[in-house]
């Protein structure tokens, strides 16, 4: 094929992939093997599996030379190597022409594709810093592989008193025997190359971009859907799910600890008759991405949808590294053009989630959606009631509460619960009567086609976070707070502030501290997570009453 030689049969490889991204045929270069390829991931594969414990003796005659022509031929890369530095000029394209099939290798390449993975995903690091960061760690490495192997040369002629020749051998051996300067001259080389990699080494589903139409200026808007079903599947194939398993230990009948203690749950039908089905907890919420009180203010605001698989245990079920993406939109465009349009790829995922499964290598696995979280404005809205709270006479999305019987004498008054029967039939009048609403429902949820899910179960539960942490109890924590500062004359404010202010917070703490309480406000300002932190750490901070209105 051409006038290059190797003394090297992983080399001899490597170059062949070389011609076949070129475009030529290359044939299997082994002693009775006739297949020929033509697609460099094919001959790879090959290589790997029919052919893994290849040797020098293995290569066909068609592939050898006789020693007179060796001698007329340099050798262009005469170890692994060198063949790494080719292949950071240019000449190789994925870290299939470095050929790092070994078990030691790959486990070496995982570790190091995990590092700048982290950096990437974790500490958000742009890609020119993180190619900045390749580039200089491998000359860095470069400059004390030099200096290693100059006191090795000295070693091997002043002590040992090998041949020139030998001492070359030795130092070429342990050079293409580098696999850092493998890594980073070759998968990890170039962002290209390591998303490349990435995706080849880890469960990667690449999101689905979704045509949703042309807007007011004739321009063609988009979704960006990551597909469920092969999410899911990717996770019951992960070691995740293989450790963690079912959770079987059962609460005691008086205690809520988990929501298959919930009567909802319990008579759920799908869930009943498939007992080890999965069950699907999505999340969403719209969010801006620039200043929300900027002149850009909702023009870049994104949908943003999630999920959780409720089968894993809590500690990592609560873990945001466990919640996984589903789709993303614009908030105008999912206005624009309306529910169905956005949310059809991931309604047609999740009926054929509840009919058909997932079928893995031993088993079926079905799954069906138990609930969708989120705050009250996103939860009316995905459900079809009234999003006017302030206005309108039907506001609430669990009963059918007045707001002239919300605003009588009795506090604790609820209205008749809403079912999906009547739900059904407020969808029914909407279409016969001219009104907006009609016991505030405007539109028939396109979540209620699934076979085991209703708006009305009630399947939009509050967002629990939000409402207690930044609402009630912002609230009333201010007031005990009023309380034992003014009736108490326990502390002062300033000696509270102090006191939060000086606060030795640990782990996760340090990085959400309890915001300073304002004498004047009624509620605290924190957000959710900081209000959270200052209701569990407020006895510790407060503990000493008298050292603290000193």
């Amino acid at each position: 094929m051409c006038e290059r030689q190797f003394h090297d049969t992983k080399d001899l490889i490597a170059h062949l992939k070389e011609h076949i991204v070129e475009g030529r045929a290359v044939t299997c270069p082994v002693i009775g093997c006739a297949h020929a390829f033509t697609v460099k991931s094919s001959f790879t594969t090959h290589m790997s599996r029919k052919h893994r414990g290849l040797t020098d003796i293995s290569i066909s005659d068609l592939f050898r030379e006789s020693a007179s022509q060796s001698s007329s031929v340099r050798t262009e890369s005469d170890n692994f190597g060198a063949q790494v530095k080719e292949t950071s000029t240019g000449t190789g394209t994925d870290e299939g022409d470095m050929d790092i099939s070994e078990d030691f290798s790959d486990l070496f390449l995982r570790n190091v594709s995990l590092f700048y993975l982290k950096l990437q995903g974790e500490f958000l690091l742009p890609a020119s810093t993180i190619q900045n960061t390749v580039e200089e760690i491998q000359n860095i490495h470069e400059l004390g592989q030099t200096y290693s192997l100059s006191k090795l040369t000295a070693l091997l002629k002043n002590d040992i008193s090998l041949s020139d020749e030998d001492i070359t051998r030795v130092c070429e051996s342990v050079r293409g025997s580098d696999l850092f300067s493998a890594c980073h001259r070759g998968p990890m080389r170039t962002a290209y190359s390591r998303t490349q990699t990435f995706k080849k080494r880890f469960n990667y589903v690449e999101p689905k971009k979704m045509f949703l139409g042309k807007d007011e200026n004739r321009t063609d808007r988009f979704a960006y859907y990551v597909p469920v079903r092969e999410t899911l599947k990717c996770l019951l194939e992960s070691d995740l799910w293989q450790k963690s398993g079912e959770h079987s230990a059962e609460s005691p009948t008086d205690v809520l600890s988990d929501i298959s203690d919930g009567q909802i749950f319990k008579s759920n039908v799908f869930f009943a008759q498939n007992p080890s089905c999965l069950k699907l907890v999505l999340y969403q919420d719209a969010f801006e991405i620039v200043n929300p009180l900027g002149s850009a203010k909702t023009r870049h605001k994104v949908l943003a949808v999630y999920a959780s698989v409720a089968n894993l245990p809590l500690h990592v079920r609560s873990n945001t590294d466990h919640m996984l993406l589903v789709l993303l939109c614009r908030e105008k465009d999912f206005k624009a053009f309306g529910h169905a349009k956005v949310f059809s790829e991931l309604l047609a995922d999740l009926k054929e989630l509840e009919e058909t499964g997932i079928v893995l290598s031993d088993e079926t696995v079905k799954g069906t959606l138990y609930c969708i979280g989120g705050d009250n404005l996103g939860s009316h809205c995905i459900g079809g009631f009234t999003e006017h709270f302030s206005r309108s006479q039907y506001f609430c999305r669990y009963c059918l509460m007045t707001r002239s019987q919300f605003q009588g004498d009795d506090p604790n008054l609820c209205g008749p619960q809403r079912t999906a029967e009547n739900y059904d039939a407020a969808v029914e009048r909407l279409q016969t009567e001219d009104t907006p609403d009609v016991e505030g429902v405007k539109r028939k949820s396109v979540f209620n086609s699934l076979k085991y899910f209703n708006v009305c179960q009630p399947g939009l539960p509050p967002c629990l976070g939000h409402d207690i942490f930044e609402g009630v109890l912002s609230y009333d924590v201010a007031l005990y707070q009023k309380y034992f500062i003014k009736k108490k004359a326990w502390f002062t404010y300033s000696s509270l502030n102090r006191r939060i202010k000086q606060f030795k917070y640990r782990a996760s703490d340090a990085s959400t501290k309890p915001c300073e309480v304002s004498p004047q406000a009624a509620k605290l300002s924190g957000q959710a997570i900081q209000n959270w932190n200052l209701l569990r750490l407020l006895p510790l901070i407060i503990g000493d009453s008298e050292r603290c209105s000193r």
